[in-house]
């Protein structure tokens, strides 16, 4: 980023003319190991997730990201979220455990190191 960039950057800022980045569409269910985030929360996925239950995420704003490219920073939910949520006997109990997952999720340390804050 140049030096111009930066300085059209502060101003887009301190005019408050920043726009919320659009949704984007749903890829495939993620595989054992990516990670999936909604708003500023990311979960690791522990477990087989069936294409009903990624339809289900997905429909409450949850996508697969790839933490080598993308630069925003993320709290960290449970890690056994995934296999909570794969063996939830309605969607009831897979809100209730959602809301948990967002409510306690924190900043952990490799997050914080992982990237400077601004």
């Amino acid at each position: 980023m140049g030096v111009t960039s930066k300085i059209r950057d502060g101003l887009r800022t301190a005019m408050g003319r920043r726009t919320e980045r659009a949704l984007p569409p749903p890829g495939p269910a993620p595989q054992r190991g990516a990670h999936i985030a909604r708003d500023d929360v990311r979960i690791r996925v522990t477990a087989e997730m069936s294409s009903e239950l990624w339809n289900w995420l997905t429909a409450r704003g949850w996508r697969e990201v790839d933490l080598s490219t993308d630069r925003r920073r993320y709290r960290v939910g449970k890690p056994l979220a995934t296999e909570e949520l794969a063996f939830a006997n309605d969607n009831g109990e897979r809100e209730r455990i959602e809301q948990q997952v967002m409510a306690a999720a924190d900043f952990s340390h490799l997050e914080l190191a992982r990237k400077p804050q601004r």
